[in-house]
């Protein structure tokens, strides 16, 4: 079974871990590693433990194992990852009604994401709607998305 929580400093290194593996394994089929190897180096667990005061964090949890982590920082949503062996069953989904949950208890009406290539079905799914704008990221290309948010209907 599926908890998610909140992320505790002590899920650092194993939050890292799984942020990394995810780009080595999802992301590195829509960017290149030379590219993506930036990201890889930067979210280190000193990094994941950092960004975890400045954001709503959370994890999924299975049996022990982190699989999944989603953050919320201001009305975007930010470094939402799922394991790739975890992946297709309705754990990011989840994590992503968490986070809209939280967004709405802090008064925000309208969420936010620059979404990787890998992720853009993924969010069209829940809602969101490309805005028109494409970002440079650091891996490369992101497509600025949005989602209305709205009491009892986070999904």
């Amino acid at each position: 079974m599926i908890q998610i929580r909140w992320f505790e400093p002590s899920d650092a290194k194993a939050v890292s871990n799984l942020i990394r593996t995810t780009m080595r394994i999802s992301n590195a089929a829509d960017y290149s590693m030379e590219r993506l190897q930036l990201l890889i180096d930067y979210f280190s667990p000193e990094k994941v433990e950092q960004l975890s005061h400045e954001r709503d964090c959370l994890v999924a949890e299975e049996e022990g194992e982190i699989v999944g982590t989603a953050a919320l920082e201001g009305n975007e949503l930010v470094t939402f990852f799922v394991d790739p062996q975890h992946q297709g069953r309705g754990i990011g989904s989840a994590l992503l009604k968490e986070i809209e949950a939280i967004a709405l208890h802090h008064g925000r009406r309208e969420l936010k994401v620059d979404a990787s290539l890998t992720g853009i079905g993924f969010y069209e799914r829940h809602g969101y709607e490309r805005t028109g704008h494409i970002l440079e990221g650091t891996a490369g290309p992101q497509i600025s998305m949005r989602k209305q948010l709205r009491s009892g209907l986070t999904t």
